[in-house]
Protein backbone atom coordinates (compact mmCIF):
# COMPACT_ATOMS: atom_id res chain seq x y z
CA UNK A 1 0.00 0.00 0.00
CA UNK A 2 1.01 3.79 -0.51
CA UNK A 3 1.12 6.46 1.44
CA UNK A 4 -1.12 9.64 1.92
CA UNK A 5 0.90 11.94 0.00
CA UNK A 6 1.56 8.80 -2.95
CA UNK A 7 -2.69 8.91 -2.85
CA UNK A 8 -2.81 12.66 -3.42
CA UNK A 9 0.26 13.03 -6.13
CA UNK A 10 -1.59 10.14 -8.17
CA UNK A 11 -4.45 11.96 -8.12
CA UNK A 12 -3.00 15.05 -9.23
CA UNK A 13 -2.15 12.89 -12.45
CA UNK A 14 -5.11 11.47 -12.85
CA UNK A 15 -7.01 14.63 -12.26
CA UNK A 16 -7.62 15.63 -15.86
CA UNK A 17 -8.23 12.14 -17.50
CA UNK A 18 -11.35 11.47 -14.98
CA UNK A 19 -12.88 15.20 -15.42
CA UNK A 20 -12.87 16.03 -11.84
CA UNK A 21 -14.45 19.04 -11.40
CA UNK A 22 -15.25 18.92 -7.34
CA UNK A 23 -11.03 18.83 -6.59
CA UNK A 24 -12.11 19.11 -2.70
CA UNK A 25 -14.47 16.23 -2.94
CA UNK A 26 -12.19 14.15 -4.93
CA UNK A 27 -9.40 14.29 -2.84
CA UNK A 28 -11.22 14.38 0.10
CA UNK A 29 -12.80 10.69 -1.28
CA UNK A 30 -8.80 9.99 -1.95
CA UNK A 31 -8.10 9.72 1.45
CA UNK A 32 -11.39 8.43 2.39
CA UNK A 33 -10.67 4.69 3.33
CA UNK A 34 -7.79 5.47 5.72
CA UNK A 35 -10.14 7.16 7.75
CA UNK A 36 -10.04 4.17 10.04
CA UNK A 37 -6.73 5.00 11.20
CA UNK A 38 -7.71 8.66 12.64
CA UNK A 39 -6.86 7.62 16.11
CA UNK A 40 -4.26 5.23 15.21
CA UNK A 41 -3.22 1.60 13.02
CA UNK A 42 -6.47 0.51 12.97
CA UNK A 43 -6.90 -3.40 13.49
CA UNK A 44 -6.71 -5.31 9.98
CA UNK A 45 -10.51 -5.94 10.43
CA UNK A 46 -11.35 -2.59 10.33
CA UNK A 47 -9.22 -1.30 7.51
CA UNK A 48 -10.34 -3.84 5.27
CA UNK A 49 -13.94 -3.35 5.74
CA UNK A 50 -13.16 0.65 5.19
CA UNK A 51 -11.42 -0.63 1.82
CA UNK A 52 -14.51 -3.17 1.11
CA UNK A 53 -11.30 -5.32 0.42
CA UNK A 54 -10.73 -8.98 -0.45
CA UNK A 55 -7.59 -11.03 -0.09
CA UNK A 56 -8.65 -11.84 -3.31
CA UNK A 57 -7.16 -9.38 -5.75
CA UNK A 58 -9.68 -9.79 -8.28
CA UNK A 59 -13.01 -10.22 -5.40
CA UNK A 60 -11.53 -7.10 -3.88
CA UNK A 61 -11.35 -5.11 -7.74
CA UNK A 62 -15.30 -6.18 -7.93
CA UNK A 63 -16.04 -5.26 -4.87
CA UNK A 64 -14.62 -2.06 -6.09
CA UNK A 65 -16.89 -2.00 -9.23
CA UNK A 66 -20.16 -3.19 -7.49
CA UNK A 67 -19.77 -0.39 -4.49
CA UNK A 68 -19.57 2.48 -7.34
CA UNK A 69 -22.21 1.11 -9.68
CA UNK A 70 -24.64 1.09 -6.29
CA UNK A 71 -23.85 5.26 -6.00
CA UNK A 72 -24.34 8.57 -7.62
CA UNK A 73 -20.78 9.22 -9.93
CA UNK A 74 -19.77 12.14 -7.73
CA UNK A 75 -15.71 13.01 -7.68
CA UNK A 76 -15.93 11.92 -4.15
CA UNK A 77 -16.71 8.29 -5.28
CA UNK A 78 -13.97 8.76 -8.23
CA UNK A 79 -11.38 9.41 -5.33
CA UNK A 80 -12.42 6.90 -3.51
CA UNK A 81 -12.55 4.04 -6.11
CA UNK A 82 -8.94 5.99 -7.02
CA UNK A 83 -7.59 5.38 -3.78
CA UNK A 84 -8.53 1.55 -3.41
CA UNK A 85 -7.26 0.78 -7.29
CA UNK A 86 -4.06 2.73 -6.47
CA UNK A 87 -3.45 0.37 -3.51
CA UNK A 88 -3.57 -2.13 -5.81
CA UNK A 89 -1.85 -0.75 -8.76
CA UNK A 90 1.49 0.03 -6.04
CA UNK A 91 0.80 -4.01 -4.62
CA UNK A 92 0.58 -5.23 -7.87
CA UNK A 93 3.64 -2.68 -9.81
CA UNK A 94 6.09 -0.92 -7.28
CA UNK A 95 5.79 -2.34 -3.86
CA UNK A 96 7.53 -5.92 -5.13
CA UNK A 97 10.53 -4.07 -6.86
CA UNK A 98 10.44 -1.79 -3.43
CA UNK A 99 11.32 -5.13 -1.55
CA UNK A 100 13.80 -6.36 -4.00
CA UNK A 101 15.36 -3.10 -3.35
CA UNK A 102 15.17 -3.54 0.41
CA UNK A 103 16.58 -7.07 0.09
CA UNK A 104 19.36 -6.11 -1.23
CA UNK A 105 20.15 -3.70 1.18
CA UNK A 106 19.95 -6.64 3.32
CA UNK A 107 17.03 -6.55 5.03
CA UNK A 108 15.77 -9.57 7.03
CA UNK A 109 12.04 -11.04 5.57
CA UNK A 110 10.45 -10.44 9.18
CA UNK A 111 11.47 -6.57 8.52
CA UNK A 112 10.36 -5.85 5.33
CA UNK A 113 7.10 -4.08 6.13
CA UNK A 114 8.91 -1.83 8.72
CA UNK A 115 11.36 -1.22 6.30
CA UNK A 116 9.13 -0.33 2.98
CA UNK A 117 7.21 2.35 5.77
CA UNK A 118 10.31 4.00 6.80
CA UNK A 119 11.08 4.27 2.63
CA UNK A 120 7.48 5.46 2.42
CA UNK A 121 8.01 8.61 4.97
CA UNK A 122 11.00 9.50 3.20
CA UNK A 123 9.31 9.56 0.25
CA UNK A 124 6.63 11.66 1.72
CA UNK A 125 8.97 14.20 2.97
CA UNK A 126 10.14 14.36 -1.14
CA UNK A 127 6.54 14.77 -2.29
CA UNK A 128 5.37 17.13 0.51
CA UNK A 129 8.16 19.95 -1.29
CA UNK A 130 6.31 19.74 -4.45
CA UNK A 131 4.03 22.65 -5.61
CA UNK A 132 1.18 20.14 -5.53
CA UNK A 133 1.00 19.05 -2.14
CA UNK A 134 0.77 22.64 -0.11
CA UNK A 135 -2.35 23.28 -2.48
CA UNK A 136 -3.75 19.69 -2.62
CA UNK A 137 -3.95 20.48 1.60
CA UNK A 138 -5.36 23.42 0.81
CA UNK A 139 -8.15 21.99 -1.22
CA UNK A 140 -8.58 19.07 1.63
CA UNK A 141 -8.95 21.89 4.58
CA UNK A 142 -11.42 23.45 2.10
CA UNK A 143 -13.47 19.74 1.90
CA UNK A 144 -16.52 19.10 3.88
CA UNK A 145 -17.94 14.98 4.53
CA UNK A 146 -21.25 16.35 2.53
CA UNK A 147 -19.45 15.30 -0.15
CA UNK A 148 -19.29 12.08 0.67
CA UNK A 149 -23.18 11.80 0.13
CA UNK A 150 -24.54 8.19 0.09
CA UNK A 151 -21.27 6.40 0.58
CA UNK A 152 -21.94 5.04 4.09
CA UNK A 153 -18.96 6.59 5.55
CA UNK A 154 -19.15 8.16 8.84
CA UNK A 155 -18.89 11.75 8.75
CA UNK A 156 -17.54 12.85 11.70
CA UNK A 157 -14.66 10.32 11.76
CA UNK A 158 -14.13 11.22 7.93
CA UNK A 159 -13.32 15.02 8.79
CA UNK A 160 -10.95 14.00 11.76
CA UNK A 161 -9.05 12.39 9.12
CA UNK A 162 -8.74 15.04 7.32
CA UNK A 163 -8.04 17.14 9.96
CA UNK A 164 -5.38 14.79 10.45
CA UNK A 165 -3.79 14.77 7.15
CA UNK A 166 -3.82 18.50 6.74
CA UNK A 167 -1.45 19.04 9.82
CA UNK A 168 1.12 16.21 9.13
CA UNK A 169 4.69 17.04 8.94
CA UNK A 170 7.61 14.87 7.26
CA UNK A 171 10.75 15.61 9.08
CA UNK A 172 12.26 12.43 7.76
CA UNK A 173 15.33 11.31 5.61
CA UNK A 174 14.90 11.52 2.14
CA UNK A 175 14.19 7.98 0.78
CA UNK A 176 16.69 5.58 -1.77
CA UNK A 177 14.54 4.00 -4.40
CA UNK A 178 11.13 5.39 -4.63
CA UNK A 179 10.89 8.47 -7.29
CA UNK A 180 7.56 10.18 -9.18
CA UNK A 181 7.87 7.90 -12.10
CA UNK A 182 6.58 4.82 -8.98
CA UNK A 183 3.81 6.94 -9.01
CA UNK A 184 3.11 7.42 -12.69
CA UNK A 185 3.41 3.40 -13.15
CA UNK A 186 0.83 3.01 -10.09
CA UNK A 187 -1.57 5.83 -11.48
CA UNK A 188 -1.53 4.46 -15.13
CA UNK A 189 -2.32 0.92 -14.21
CA UNK A 190 -5.06 2.69 -11.73
CA UNK A 191 -6.43 4.38 -14.34
CA UNK A 192 -7.02 1.31 -15.93
CA UNK A 193 -8.92 0.17 -13.70
CA UNK A 194 -10.99 3.32 -13.21
CA UNK A 195 -12.13 2.64 -16.93
CA UNK A 196 -14.26 -0.76 -15.53
CA UNK A 197 -16.44 1.51 -13.47
CA UNK A 198 -16.32 5.06 -15.16
CA UNK A 199 -16.72 6.90 -18.61
CA UNK A 200 -13.58 8.42 -19.20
Amino acid sequence: MPSIAVHLAAADILAEPLKIKDMPAYLLGCIAPDRVNADGFAPAEQRYAAHIRSRNIEQWKANIVKFCRERAETDFIKGFALHLFTDIAWDETVQPQLFEYLRGKGIAEDELNNAKWDELRGFDSLLSKRDNYPRDIELLRRSTADSAGDAGIDKAGLEKWRDKITALQYPYPPCGFLSEEHIKTAAELALLYMEQVFEI
